[in-house]
């Protein structure tokens, strides 16, 4: 009977010495990104044999809602991540941890992260999530129609002046349009133009006022605007068309993201270079910023403090390096981006990356609140209808910013 009863004893140890802490994870990527993931959390597994991450694919487009009712129904992941847009509406849940405590308790830095990375998770003096992927917008231009035009193909403009100059000697040469805008509306019309805004010294909405008030409809958003204006109206070298020209070797120059650095390569049929997007001579370089941000739902503390263990070292710089390697993903460290490594990589797989990687230090974050869509649709709008010369840039400006005050409570 002690022999039966001290096996048993044995046997009880046993399960709770091996016992692992599990974890699910909720994300959204696929393909060769998520391969790639499960790769990794592979290696997480193999190294940390106390706790087992066991990835779980869901659609983009069903992520965040499914997110929402998994608290509803108190049946969350231990972990996930969210796009950067769709944060402030998980955080608005309150069932994310403040993960500040184990970074002051660790001295984790903080301070390696680009300041724009880490707005989406911040509140006051908490931090409820981390950037664990980033992308953003830059310039890509056709070789080949700049050498029939008698341009120098390795040059592409710096400053909006040589912006509408380079196009109207495409136009004119060539019989092509010189740039490209996205006229389809909604938030890729938004997202590109707050870009101009920026470079002009503007801003989006006023964060003094925590994002409460538009501040768009300025001296500087003014001038993005009718940039717009005049690159459709007054020298027509940007076509009122749906998107698309530039893939088909119809304009000259488009602003699209740096995950295009894999795509386009595979879907055009000519040299293509790419490259800072240009900006006035009294203006600043910048871009938009889109990427992934990993959080930790509330559980219990073991799991909690297991979560954080993963996300400590999927945010490491040699993993952080490993995963931007293989998904071109833009740097959300600077340790990632200054790496001698990882650029001679780059330089020697991917050169088209490069300028994305170098204007990461510029890049904008959109203002993390949960109206956010609803903020944009509402400037999409007033930038179609400036272009479409339905009132001045000043006038379509300032109805959206009177909606948008309304939407977010300041009138």
């Amino acid at each position: 009977m002690k022999k039966v009863f001290l096996c048993l004893v044995i046997v009880v140890l046993s399960v709770f010495m091996f016992a692992k802490t599990e974890l699910v994870f909720w994300h959204y990527w696929d393909g060769e990104n998520g391969k790639k993931l499960e790769s990794l959390i592979q290696e997480f597994n193999t190294s940390h044999p106390n706790i087992e991450v066991q990835p779980v694919f869901i659609p983009g487009s069903d992520l965040l809602t499914k997110i929402q009712l998994s608290v509803l129904s108190r049946q969350t992941p231990e972990l996930a991540i969210s796009d950067i847009i769709g944060m402030p509406l998980i955080l608005d849940t309150g069932k994310v941890i403040d993960l500040m405590p184990y970074v002051k308790k660790e001295n984790y830095d903080l301070n390696d992260f680009y300041e724009n990375t880490l707005v989406y998770g911040k509140i006051e003096d908490k931090l409820f999530s981390l950037p664990v992927s980033s992308s953003n917008l830059g310039l890509f231009w056709n070789k080949e129609l700049f050498k029939k035009a008698g341009l120098d193909p390795e040059q592409p403009p710096k400053t909006w002046d040589e912006l509408i100059e380079y196009g109207k000697i495409i136009k004119e040469k060539t019989g092509n349009f010189g740039y490209e805008l996205y006229l389809d509306g909604g938030e890729g019309t938004t997202w590109q133009w707050q870009i101009f805004l920026w470079q002009a010294g503007g801003e989006f909405l006023d964060s003094d006022s925590n994002y409460r008030k538009s501040s768009f409809n300025s001296e500087a958003g003014v001038q993005a605007l009718q940039f717009w204006v005049d690159l459709t109206n007054t020298y027509k070298i940007s076509p009122i068309a749906p998107w698309g020209l530039f893939g088909r070797g119809e304009a000259a120059m488009v602003m699209d993201g740096s995950w295009m650095t894999q795509f386009f390569p595979a879907q055009v049929d000519f040299e293509l270079g790419s490259a800072v997007f240009p900006y006035p001579e009294n203006g600043v370089p910048a871009t938009n910023m889109g990427g992934e941000q990993i959080f930790v739902f509330k559980t219990t503390k073991e799991k909690e403090d297991a979560c954080w263990e993963f996300i400590k070292w999927f945010t490491s710089t040699e993993v952080q390096i490993d995963w931007d390697k293989a998904t071109g993903f833009i740097p959300v460290k600077k340790s990632v981006a200054t790496n001698e490594g990882y650029n001679a990589y780059i330089k020697n797989t991917n050169r088209l990356l490069l300028p994305f990687i170098e204007v990461q230090q510029y890049a904008h974050a959109r203002p993390p609140i949960k109206e956010y869509s609803q903020v944009s649709d509402i400037v999409s709008k007033a930038i179609i209808s400036a272009v479409y010369k339905k009132g001045t840039p000043e006038k379509m400006l300032n109805e959206a910013a009177s909606q948008v005050d309304l939407l977010l409570g300041k009138k």
